[in-house]
């Protein structure tokens, strides 16, 4: 079943992951350019151990 999902949705799937990774590739780009802090500050973009 969920083998059958996966065939009949992989291209929508596929869309949703990179759709997600160019936002926030996107929101890092603009955080690091415009040195905004709250972006900065997301647990995704803090240096390890901070």
């Amino acid at each position: 079943m969920l083998k059958a999902f996966f065939s009949r949705y992989k291209k929508e799937i596929l869309l949703i992951i990179l759709t997600v990774y160019v936002i926030i590739l996107g929101l890092g780009t603009i955080g690091e350019l415009f040195e905004i802090e709250w972006i900065l500050n997301l647990p995704i973009f803090r240096p390890v151990g901070k």
